[in-house]
């Protein structure tokens, strides 16, 4: 019985893969529990994939491009009672896994929230700060009943069992959002923490601010006439 999935979404972290690892499996064993680690590849052209399989993860090929796409490919695979997922940029601290299992037997998701937390210097733009992540996040309180400070947050622990009879449809970032508004509509419970963003080394930052923002809007908007 695999007690945590870890899935972490990749494309070109061959520079960063191996850290996020690294300390995926010290937090199992900090809290004695079974955990696997998959690394979805999505489409890279560098080494993330072997470097991932020579630390002690399963990797997972998923053709289709995009974050969304790529952590459905991982929790279709996953094995574990609960999954956690995070970037493979290292970005977020992997070595939080404890705190978050410590938290979920009693809620359906454990989110971080970075803005309740602490940010590093140059972890996050300005405007991704106080204006997108704090805009969004208002838009999908006021639409769908839920009570975060940071909807855009990556790291997140989660029961298996809640994906039972989702059918996800978003295949981009705005994945993230979507995430939030499944469990909002079936009313699963949401718990945040406070969690540390760090900036990322070795490449530039993937996100494209306005592209990104705009398919997290208009999805907050389809989706609520499905309501």
């Amino acid at each position: 019985m695999i007690d945590i999935s870890v899935v972490i979404p990749c494309y070109n972290e061959g520079n960063n893969i191996q850290k996020c690892i690294s300390k995926a499996l010290k937090a199992f064993d900090d809290i004695n529990v079974s955990g696997e680690i998959i690394v979805v590849d999505n489409n890279s052209t560098d080494n993330t994939a072997e470097i991932a399989k020579n630390n002690g993860a399963k990797v997972v090929f998923c053709k289709q491009i995009g974050y969304g796409s790529a952590l459905r490919c991982g929790f279709n695979s996953a094995k574990g009672k609960y999954i956690f997922m995070a970037d493979g940029d290292d970005s977020y601290d992997f070595s939080e896994i404890p705190r978050f299992y410590n938290e979920i037997k009693d809620f359906d998701m454990i989110t971080g929230t970075r803005l309740k937390g602490i940010i590093h210097k140059g972890a996050m733009p300005f405007l991704h700060r106080y204006l997108g992540t704090p805009v969004l996040t208002f838009i999908l309180n006021l639409f769908y009943g839920t009570k975060l400070s940071d909807s855009q947050c990556g790291m997140r622990m989660f029961k298996k069992s809640c994906l039972d009879n989702i059918e996800f449809n978003t295949t981009g970032m705005e994945f993230a959002s979507e995430l939030f508004v499944t469990f909002a509509k079936k009313n699963y419970t949401i718990k945040e923490i406070p969690i540390h963003l760090y900036p990322v080394k070795g490449r530039k930052s993937k996100l494209n601010p306005l592209r990104d923002g705009l398919r997290h809007l208009f999805y907050l908007v389809l989706a609520l006439h499905k309501i």
